[in-house]
């Protein structure tokens, strides 16, 4: 919601991508906090996170300093910690058919992504009204939400896991199957978090843009995003879950290499496809695929999910900090040619080696 806002503090790129990246680092380093409490205590974790976000929206609200703000960004990121992981666990424990998974946790990915997209049109256009505004009402619908989740949510029994957290966390990430979503997960975040920390400054230089005309720019990407994670999970159930993540990964970083070109068309033309394939391979399709595999090897712990949010915040700081890096030193359309490249790359080389690797689920031909 504060993206569009960010450049008005008069920060540099660097540190504007820093600011940026503050939420996705407090979320890495509480992860390991939350990984005893995930499976066996995921309302009270939802209620820590709301309440959390609920201080860090007052503090956006009471100040407009770069200080305070970082503070704001850190306690943000620790309530996003608890809210993301547990709501997916939750779920995992709900929807134990694969099919029914698939599609609650497409339509639940919607809500994040509308969440993540539409709150800079939210907070850059009721900031032009009055700098606390945004900030005040948010605050109050989070507060009636954590209310909501105390008296009305039920609490599902625990899903039994392992005794060594750290060794079932270690042989999670050693699996290819979940290695190769985390990384897609990572270079996703990283490219869409560098468009996001970059975009706000790039279109007010450019096209003398305002706050508010620059956070209703991100409706080009927020828009197919929700569309895209709500029919991913029908789409993979249908094709494969592997392949629409491809997919989506193609789409995304071919798209964010052909932008930006200074020609408005071209960038709304990117958006829009720049957000498909991220609302297919971040909301629609890894979620699935993770519980997928922690059912079938891991005994269906919800720490697979913390996992996912490492991977996804990881990129929220790589993304950012090495987007404005170049951008600082270079340009923006620079900065767009490494994430989109990175991110292409790596979709070609998925689809070869999974389409050269055997197929396990086959069976052995008798001799």
């Amino acid at each position: 919601m504060a993206i569009p806002i960010f450049p008005l503090l008069h920060g540099s790129d660097l540190v504007t991508g820093l600011l940026f990246a503050t939420k996705a680092l407090c979320q890495i380093f509480c992860s390991p906090m939350f990984a005893g409490l995930i499976d066996r205590h995921c309302k009270a974790m939802l209620l820590i996170g709301l309440g959390l976000e609920v201080c860090s929206l007052i503090i956006f609200s009471t100040t407009f300093a770069l200080l305070p703000w970082v503070l704001a960004r850190g306690l943000s990121g620790v309530a996003s910690a608890a809210l993301v992981s547990s709501g997916f666990a939750e779920l995992q424990k709900h929807f134990q058919d694969g099919a029914q998974r698939s599609v609650a946790m497409g339509l639940a990915t919607t809500g994040i992504i509308s969440g993540v997209c539409l709150g800079p049109v939210w907070g850059g256009t009721l900031f032009e009204i009055h700098r606390s505004l945004p900030f005040a009402l948010l605050a109050g619908l989070e507060l009636l939400m954590m209310i909501l989740v105390a008296v009305r949510m039920p609490s599902l029994n625990a899903t039994k896991v392992a005794d060594q957290d750290v060794t079932s966390i270690k042989k999670m990430l050693a699996c290819p199957e979940i290695s190769k979503v985390l990384v897609a997960l990572m270079l996703g975040n990283a490219a869409i978090s560098c468009l996001e920390s970059t975009t706000a400054r790039y279109f007010m230089t450019t096209f003398g843009f305002t706050v508010g005309q620059v956070s209703l720019f991100y409706l080009l990407t927020s828009v197919p995003s929700c569309i895209a994670s709500g029919v991913a999970g029908p789409l993979s159930n249908k094709f494969g879950g592997g392949i629409i993540m491809e997919v989506g990964l193609g789409v995304q970083g071919f798209f964010t290499l052909l932008g930006p070109k200074d020609v408005v068309a071209m960038e709304i033309v990117c958006f829009l496809l720049i957000g498909t394939g991220m609302g297919a391979l971040d909301d629609g399709t890894a979620p699935a695929i993770l519980g997928e595999v922690a059912d079938r090897k891991f005994g269906g712990t919800g720490k697979i999910y913390l996992l996912s949010n490492v991977a996804v915040q990881s990129g929220f700081v790589v993304g950012p900090v090495l987007g404005n890096a170049v951008v600082e030193y270079s340009n923006f359309s620079c900065g767009m040619l490494v994430m989109g490249g990175l991110l292409f790359g790596y979709a070609v080389w998925i689809f070869l080696t999974t389409r050269s690797a055997p197929r396990r689920s086959e069976p052995l031909l008798a001799s």
